[in-house]
């Protein structure tokens, strides 16, 4: 890494982290460094990433000390902070005053953070500038025996503070639940709050179709307040196993040029700076997109901009590396991002037209699972990547109704 102008000091070690390492291996011919608490499969062997591994990471002294580390090896490059999970991006905000004595770091600050990670806040927020999102009924501890709901079902169930959900344990543990009657709403109620999760629950409308009614919106604010960059992605399948719904598998470019002005402004509004991540689903009721949650940091699918012809880290390294002034562009590309198999995507994409895309995507060979990075080959990393991808067919059969 010596010769090289800058290091991304990415945190966490999962797909997120491999896909923005391929990123800026691909745009630079760089190597970035995985300071995280564990080795997950999507980043080992990699010939482009430097592991720095501690297992008490997520502890607050430990995680400052261990950057701070990072930082005297590694002081006479300029380093890019860059969270891949919800925890450490937390950790990063909340001890930004500290760490921007050592790090380039492309985050908002701290009173934004809870107005837009927290989700009641956070739709209070949307609510504030007109953005639409499904009716919700905001649950707390204190009340939630006797919750009665506004609207029918199926509802979502899913946490409000997903930092402090994801160290809570309970049986049954889900990312996020669909419930289809009262009785199953008061079983993963009970179930959630017995655990040491307390904070609010959000219980939300149901908005009905298929996989394929889902979008992914990407974009890049410059630390001027300006959007640089904005991607549309139509989901073909969505993770099913109960710990990563929510996750997306398969993705296609898209374009909506309304939906992009409206996020735009949005952001650019309210002041925001980095990586912004947005989840909806297109209501065929209302031929209008509901927004279901936004991710102050790019989210696990993002790489589909850079297999796609856009790469993701070129924004971010204008802007905090170089001070270049960008104006707005679009992704507006065909291209299909897969992590599993072909015969998955054919099999369980449930929308004709789209798969009959993917179909003709497959035949001009315009695919990529971005886990397997033709730069970074080795027969060991090869092997477990491609055991990884085959057992989606178990996955998808198991748990896709």
């Amino acid at each position: 890494m010596k010769n090289q102008e800058f290091i991304p000091i990415l945190l966490g070690s999962d797909r997120n982290v491999y896909g923005m390492a391929v990123a800026f291996h691909e745009e630079y011919q760089i190597k970035s460094i995985s300071v995280r608490k564990t080795d997950y499969l999507e980043t080992k062997y990699s010939k482009i990433i430097v592991p720095f591994t501690n297992p008490d990471l997520e502890n607050k002294e430990t995680f400052l000390k261990v950057l701070k580390d990072v930082y005297n090896e590694y002081k006479d490059k300029k380093l890019l902070l860059i969270a891949c999970s919800d925890v450490y991006m937390r950790l990063i905000i909340e001890n930004k005053k500290e760490l921007d004595k050592y790090f380039l770091i492309p985050y908002i600050d701290y009173d934004l953070m809870q107005k837009l990670v927290l989700k009641e806040e956070f739709y209070k927020t949307c609510t504030e500038y007109n953005l639409e999102f499904p009716r919700i009924f905001i649950c707390d501890y204190t009340h939630y025996k006797d919750v009665s709901l506004p609207f029918d079902f199926p509802v979502i169930i899913k946490p409000s503070d997903s930092v402090s959900y994801w160290k809570a344990d309970f049986v049954g543990k889900k990312k996020v639940f669909i419930c289809y009657s009262e009785e199953e709403l008061h079983d993963i109620l009970n179930r959630i709050y017995k655990s040491s999760y307390k904070s609010n629950l959000i219980i939300q409308e149901y908005i009905p179709g298929d996989d394929t009614n889902l979008r992914v919106l990407n974009a890049y604010v410059d630390s001027n307040h300006k959007v640089t960059f904005m991607a549309l992605g139509q989901i073909l399948l969505e993770e099913k196993t109960p710990k990563s719904i929510g996750d997306y598998d398969a993705i296609i470019p898209t374009f909506d040029q309304e939906l992009f002005d409206r996020m735009q402004e949005f952001l650019e509004k309210i002041k925001y700076v980095g990586y912004a991540n947005f989840d909806f689903k297109y209501d065929t009721r209302t031929n209008s997109y509901k927004l279901f949650e936004i991710n102050i940091r790019q989210g696990r699918s993002s790489s589909f901009t850079t297999v796609s012809g856009s790469n993701i880290v070129k924004y971010l390294v204008d802007d905090f590396i170089y001070h270049k002034k960008r104006k707005i562009e679009y992704l507006n590309k065909k291209f299909l991002w897969s992590i599993v198999p072909k015969g998955v995507v054919m099999k369980y994409t449930k929308n004709n037209e789209l798969k009959d895309i993917a179909r003709n995507l497959y035949k001009e060979h315009k695919v990529r699972n971005i886990l397997l990075y033709k730069n970074d080959f080795s027969i060991r990393r090869y092997i477990i990547i491609k055991l990884k991808t085959l057992r989606y067919y178990s996955k998808y059969k198991k748990y896709y109704k």
